[in-house]
């Protein structure tokens, strides 16, 4: 005897007999419509069972939340057509639920239908702009694997989402985010305004990270033009009384200013000072920016504050020793600005050979608490200031310190996944070794010991490096 069809409806059916309910007091406790449970049951054909109304019959049966999901997917579809207005919240509920396996289900028959992406698109927009971002990134890459229109807006909002969300997910390494630039940066221009203001601001932040400077010329410049011919027209706006105002993630101010920034800080990496010094004072004073909110006040003073400290920056990288005195007195009363202005004074006295011992006294108590960061831009940061005090204490003859501090930066480029940097320690520990104690060579091969039992480590190039 064949067995018969399990199906949403006569699971229904099953739990009412057993919980002894009729239709009438199970319409009770679920706070349903008797005349619609009748017909979901009994109608000829069955009325369509909407996701409220399974949840309302979960609770009331006293199951646990998705109960019968897998059985609903039936319900989404019929052999002519998607019902989108139970198809697209059930999608959503199971991302949110991480019911995987029904989600699988719903998109590998969805791609058997007429424009399936069109739905696909919400349910990932919808996720996205909740917060659900991880949840939202399989639908976003569907999208991306077989939107047909590669110039469609809706192929370079997926590709922006898929970066952003990569860009705020923990331990994502160098490679990782080099190639989430590269599939990215092809489809910024495609984008509405507003979201090319934040694209282009956060490719010029990772390939700084990158320390891809040339690259974040690029898009500083494109950023700082792209907030400049806003503003224009939101000037033509205001006077006009045309249109609603122009909405972005932050205010526009943010972007002009970062435009100016990011390229100078770019221009600073490439030992560009002069030129540096121009876009510096691009920042310095946006005061007379118009249509300013408060968050705008306030980034209109961040940007003053950065331009007084990277000037101090300028001047010390190009061999200004006269400002020191004014550069300590300037991180003192500016705490988070302590442990890029120690970077940028290690170096210049590196190379200009002037004695640091004092600011490192100076700040010897907030050096210690460097190495609670653990955000990237920060613990490569740690990474080049202790590079630095190495090179500073070995060229002093300070051979016992300055190998502590090789260690401490070969365990950091560690976390970075970098391998340009892991090299660049290993040669500086080598050069020295014959003065490096039996405890520091006894920590570098355990280290290095560490690094082969992973095999490999990430070069900033995307390549792979064998450590042999």
């Amino acid at each position: 005897m064949e067995a018969k069809l399990t199906t949403l409806r006569t699971e229904i059916e099953k739990s009412l007999s057993r919980s002894g309910h009729n239709l009438a007091s199970f319409a009770k406790v679920s706070g349903l419509n008797r005349g619609s449970l009748s017909a979901i049951l009994h109608g000829n054909p069955p009325k369509p069972i909407s996701l409220g109304q399974l949840d309302a019959m979960i609770r009331a049966f006293g199951f646990p939340e998705g109960w019968l999901y897998p059985l609903y997917v039936d319900e989404c579809f019929s052999e002519e057509r998607i019902s989108r207005r139970r198809i697209e919240p059930f999608l959503v509920k199971c991302a949110e639920m991480g019911k995987q396996q029904c989600i699988e289900e719903v998109l590998r028959r969805i791609m058997e239908y007429q424009r399936p992406l069109d739905i696909i698109y919400r349910v990932a927009e919808r996720l996205f702009c909740s917060g659900k971002v991880q949840e939202s990134i399989v639908f976003y890459k569907l999208i991306v694997d077989h939107e047909q229109d590669s110039y469609s807006e809706r192929m370079a909002i997926s590709q922006y989402r898929i970066f952003m969300s990569l860009q705020s997910t923990p331990d994502v390494d160098m490679e990782q985010k080099l190639r989430a630039v590269i599939s990215f940066e092809p489809y910024r221009g495609l984008l509405p305004e507003e979201m090319q203001l934040d694209g282009l601001l956060k490719l010029a932040k990772v390939c700084f990270a990158l320390h891809r400077w040339k690259d974040v010329e690029k898009f500083a410049d494109e950023l700082r033009a792209l907030a400049s011919g806003i503003y224009r027209e939101e000037l033509r706006r205001s006077k006009g009384k045309r249109a609603e105002a122009f909405q972005a993630e932050r205010p526009l101010v943010v972007y002009y200013g970062h435009g100016y920034l990011m390229k100078a800080s770019a221009l600073t990496k490439q030992g560009e000072y002069q030129q540096a010094k121009k876009y510096t004072a691009g920042y310095a004073d946006l005061g007379w920016f118009e249509m300013l909110d408060d968050e705008g006040r306030s980034s209109v003073d961040s940007f003053k504050l950065f331009a007084t400290a990277n000037g101090f920056t300028l001047e010390i990288l190009m061999g200004n020793i006269s400002v020191l005195p004014s550069y300590i007195a300037f991180l003192s009363e500016h705490p988070g600005e302590i442990l890029s202005g120690m970077v940028i004074i290690m170096e210049s006295a590196n190379r200009f050979g002037f004695s640091a011992d004092a600011v490192m006294s100076r700040f010897s108590r907030e050096m210690l608490r460097f190495e609670q960061f653990q955000d990237t831009i920060n613990v490569d940061r740690v990474y080049r200031l202790y590079y630095q005090i190495a090179i500073y204490h070995i060229s002093r003859k300070q051979y016992a310190k300055g190998i502590d501090y090789i260690i401490h930066c070969l365990r950091l480029t560690i976390r970075l996944n970098s391998g340009k940097d892991f090299i660049n320690c290993v040669t500086l520990f080598e050069l020295n070794r014959d003065y490096a104690s039996d405890t520091q060579q006894n920590a570098y091969r355990e280290l290095i010991r560490e690094v082969r039992a992973h095999e490999e480590i990430t070069v900033d190039d995307g390549q792979r490096f064998g450590i042999v």
